[in-house]
């Protein structure tokens, strides 16, 4: 079983990738046990205040695993350190990795071009592992709606250039 997390921290907000295809989302408590872990660890590893009220959007996709939005909606003014989490879990969301550059290899996938970039969707048969260093996850908040898309099967390799 493969489990990697890559933390982005942007002004507001906090993104966590869980890259684990075996992320149970049906058993709430399974999950609040594994955001409250996640919520400790992030907090001793990059000092950061998540005490008071925060809503975290959870982005589940069956072949990637889930994306965590966190965003602090209010400071605590209680002495006591008390973390308030809203969760909301988006099922089956849709989700790509997103590449500047692309040449062809012997893996044959369907590819999106929108805007001068490539878009290769997370599924069955794209093992994200390969990928994953050359690319950015995308997933539907933080992708725009792909409006003008030329749908090509392409056999494709990235290159880190």
């Amino acid at each position: 079983m493969v489990i990697s997390m890559k933390i982005e921290i942007k002004n507001d907000k906090v993104i966590v990738y869980l890259y684990n295809k075996l992320v149970d989302i049906s058993n709430h408590d399974g999950l609040n046990n594994r955001i409250k872990d996640l919520f400790v660890k992030i907090m001793k590893r990059y000092n950061l205040d998540f005490f008071g009220y925060n809503k975290v959007n959870v982005y589940h996709n069956k072949n990637y695993g889930i994306i965590l939005e966190i965003e602090k909606i209010y400071n605590s003014e209680s002495r006591y350190n008390i973390i308030d989490l809203k969760v909301i879990v988006y099922k089956d969301i849709p989700m790509y990795l997103e590449f500047d550059n692309l040449y062809s290899d012997n893996i044959i996938s369907e590819i999106i071009v929108d805007d001068g970039k490539y878009y290769l969707e997370i599924n069955n048969s794209i093992d994200v592992n390969k990928y994953i260093e050359y690319g950015k996850v995308k997933y539907l908040p933080n992708l725009k709606k792909l409006k003008k898309v030329i749908k090509w099967n392409w056999l494709i390799k990235i290159y880190n250039v």
